[in-house]
């Protein structure tokens, strides 16, 4: 099942959505519903951190942009130099992972067939004021209908799906929500199946030109050292989306 609404310790929020019924949510024992909790707090604890990072930039940068204005060094608002890099919101992946045992729990780029699995899809809604005098993305996209979708390719077959559907309402002042997909993949068969899952993101109201998807991916995996090539270490990637493999165990 899909996690309620709720507030996290760290103050990000489980999305409360409502799941296409042609997609139906599975059920998710409790003591992994736990796990996921506890990991999605200690990731959102990192953004959060960033995050608070980045304000503090902006203000700095609006701060500079004022002091320029008043020496007559800068145009009016307006032109591109204002808006530069300004992102209303974001959207990104992570994982898979599935929680066997004690933490740390870990990342599965390799899944049984019928084993539970993970993917955290994540909405960043920016807090700081655009540097060139527009309002937070929490203040334009607060309220706002959404419909966040994990797009899914099966690479062996070129086929579509499996996809995840969830549709719902920003709150008031949102920041950042987080959307975990549970699934559990079938039976490939003899042979395994290559998986390729995306985020996309809309803004369902009428006249409301916003949509995404995600472009960067949290790989939690380690990758050993390889015929003298070095260890690759966890890390956000741009362009290389969530990919997986399904095999008979």
């Amino acid at each position: 099942m899909v996690a309620n609404m709720k507030e996290r310790t760290n103050g990000a929020k489980t999305a409360e959505a409502d799941v296409d019924a042609a997609e139906s949510a599975i059920e998710v024992p409790q003591d992994v519903e736990e796990k996921a909790a506890y990991f999605m707090d200690n990731y959102v604890s990192f953004l959060k951190e960033h995050t608070e990072a980045y304000v503090n930039r902006m203000a700095n940068l609006k701060a500079r942009m004022a002091d320029r204005k008043a020496d007559g060094a800068i145009a009016e608002l307006g032109e591109p130099i204002t808006r530069l890099g300004y992102q209303y919101w974001n959207v990104l992946t992570v994982g898979p992972i599935q929680f066997f045992g004690d933490p740390p729990w870990r990342p599965s780029k390799i899944i049984a067939a019928g084993e539970l699995a993970l993917i955290l899809g994540v909405v960043w809604i920016n807090p700081a004021a655009d540097p060139g005098g527009g309002v937070p993305g929490t203040v334009v996209l607060g309220g706002r209908n959404y419909r966040i979708r994990f797009e899914t390719i099966n690479l062996t077959n070129v086929t579509n799906g499996p996809d995840a559907t969830f549709t719902g309402a920003f709150p008031a002042v949102p920041g950042i929500q987080l959307f975990p997909w549970f699934f559990v993949p079938g039976d490939p068969g003899p042979n395994p199946y290559l998986f390729q899952t995306r985020l996309t993101a809309d803004i369902t109201n009428v006249a409301q030109p916003f949509a995404a998807f995600g472009t960067w991916h949290w790989d939690l995996d380690n990758e050993p050292g390889f015929l003298g090539l070095p260890t690759q270490r966890a890390q956000f990637e741009h362009d290389i989306p969530c990919e997986y493999l399904v095999y008979r165990k």
